[in-house]
């Protein structure tokens, strides 16, 4: 069906991932961490974050469809 795939296309839009990194060694993370963002406030009703940090890298996530 038509509606399936534009659907899918909508998660697939409004999706991504993000990779930082900390010059600052004051900052960095020895040991890895895992964390998980609430749904509060500004994020959408089907959005999910999760971020990973590792020394001087960080890795964010996110889930969205768009829906406000």
């Amino acid at each position: 069906m038509a509606t399936d795939h534009s659907r899918y296309l909508k998660w697939l839009r409004y999706s991504g991932a993000t990779l930082s990194l900390r010059v600052n060694p004051c900052h960095w993370n020895l040991v890895p961490r895992f964390s998980r963002e609430l749904n509060e406030g500004w994020l959408g009703p089907n959005e999910h974050t999760w971020s990973v940090s590792w020394i001087f890298l960080t890795a964010r996530i996110w889930i969205d469809d768009g829906s406000w």
